[in-house]
């Protein structure tokens, strides 16, 4: 599993958290079913959507609480 944690969706993860955003909700988004990170940088108060497959947000997930 930790393996997963170099692929392509965790490194644009890394991408947004390096620039300071942080996860403040994820889940499943019942319009388009795609797995949906809801993302705040706290500094700038920007907000951004962060969407992957199904299979990719189990592995986004588990990366995301780990670093909680």
């Amino acid at each position: 599993m930790y393996g997963d944690f170099d692929s392509p969706i965790i490194k644009n993860f890394k991408a947004l958290y390096d620039e300071g955003y942080r996860c403040i909700l994820y889940e499943v988004d019942k319009q388009d079913n795609l797995f949906t990170v809801h993302l705040k940088n706290f500094q700038n108060e920007n907000t951004k959507l962060f969407k992957c497959n199904s299979e990719e947000g189990a592995v986004l997930q588990n990366y995301i609480d780990r670093l909680s």
